[in-house]
């Protein structure tokens, strides 16, 4: 499959080498797909955190926020080939999408290998909770096709440390600081010679600084408020657990990553792409230059030689994914 290199201005970010077809990787590359980069909040653009990566013929979902499912599909990814699940913390809003991946594609697709989720303590007891929840699907949906059996769950409660290391992969966790969502994790993914970091939710951590230095992409969370909001104080607990844009540039200015992204956007009172912009000038302000972009959900980040960056794929044409047998 031929590929077209162009390079464009993405925003106030620099300039960046951007890729077509979106999924034209070559063969040493990892694809990092935003699967959805908002918070909380509801926006019309942007759905619940989850990031997924594509290497060595393997596929990892970080986090399931609002809208996880739908976004794998519209990214024309097979939700079948979403079972390891490595979860940052356990707020609501990084795995309210679960129940729909661990069960959709089991009775609408046919899935047949069991999940397997990664996360902080606290983490089976949620998963025990998701059983009994959808408790009259485990025990009547069942037949010969969608086997009970293909809904078993592997639970890892995970500490500081590697906790994945297979295939060509690795994934060690680092712990980070999120207040209210702690015990919270960081990951930082190791494969085909690039480093992937995720901060997780958190504020300023030496533990993202000492994760992602010189990493070829680095993923922060950010949060932002209008200067009303700000000085009003009332929300100040969440920007205290969240990353600022000044915390930001102070990380990107000490890791010096190829390419820094923002996802798990969290903005109060800056609406759409001028709220964005307000969070990459103050980025700017703070001092660092390099290359940066605002993550859009179901972009795509290719970090091979090149680090290149796709704008979601439009989804005129895209089939409707309705039975067993269905592919894109």
């Amino acid at each position: 499959m031929s590929r077209t290199l162009s390079c464009v201005l993405l925003g106030l970010a620099a300039t960046l080498c951007v890729m077509t077809p979106a999924l034209a990787a070559d063969g040493g590359a990892i694809q990092v797909h935003l699967i959805g980069t908002g918070g909380p909040e509801l926006t019309p653009t942007r759905e619940g955190m989850s990031t997924l990566i594509a290497a060595n013929g393997q596929t990892l979902l970080f986090d399931a926020g609002r809208g996880a499912l739908q976004n794998i599909y519209l990214s024309r990814i097979d939700p079948r080939s979403v079972t390891k699940v490595f979860l940052t913390h356990l707020h609501s809003d990084h795995i309210e999408g679960l129940p729909a991946i661990w069960m959709t594609p089991w009775f609408m697709f046919a899935r047949k290998p069991g999940l397997e989720i990664w996360g902080p303590q606290g983490t089976r007891e949620m998963v025990e909770g998701m059983r009994l929840m959808y408790g009259h699907d485990v025990e009547h949906r069942a037949n010969p096709v969608f086997k009970r059996e293909y809904l078993d769950i592997t639970v890892h409660e995970i500490s500081p440390g590697a906790v994945y290391d297979i295939g060509g992969i690795k994934v060690t966790a680092f712990q980070v600081e999120h207040d209210d969502g702690n015990p919270a994790f960081g990951y930082r993914i190791d494969a085909a010679g690039r480093v992937i970091l995720l901060s997780g939710d958190t504020t300023f951590s030496d533990n993202v600084v000492q994760n992602g230095m010189n990493a070829d992409l680095l993923v922060s969370n950010v949060v932002a408020f209008s200067d009303a909001m700000e000085k009003a104080g009332v929300l100040k607990p969440v920007i205290n657990k969240l990353t600022t844009p000044e915390q930001a540039a102070a990380i990107f200015l000490k890791t010096k990553p190829r390419l820094a992204v923002y996802s798990h956007i969290v903005k109060k009172e800056l609406p759409g792409d001028a709220g964005d912009n307000v969070i990459m000038e103050r980025t700017r302000k703070a001092g660092y230059a390099g290359p940066l972009v605002m993550g859009q959900d179901r972009m795509t980040i290719e970090v091979g030689d090149q680090v290149t960056v796709v704008p979601p794929q439009s989804i005129d044409g895209i089939v409707d994914f309705d039975k067993p047998d269905s592919k894109f």
